[in-house]
């Protein structure tokens, strides 16, 4: 009854778009906000955690 079963349960097909998915949000959100840390409007903002790391403001 328990142990190894005769057919085994895929997982990862079922699931390739949803790992496929959290991966380009993952990458569009780190764009976007790469981006936004680098617009002339927060370039120069003492709240910036680019300048906190020593990032040079352009």
């Amino acid at each position: 009854m328990f142990g190894m079963r005769k057919w085994n349960t895929p997982v990862l097909r079922p699931t390739a778009p949803f790992i496929i998915g959290g991966i380009a949000v993952f990458y569009l959100v780190a764009k976007a906000q790469d981006a936004m840390i680098n617009s002339e409007e927060y370039k120069n903002d003492p709240r910036n955690p680019a300048i906190a790391s020593g990032k040079k403001a352009h």
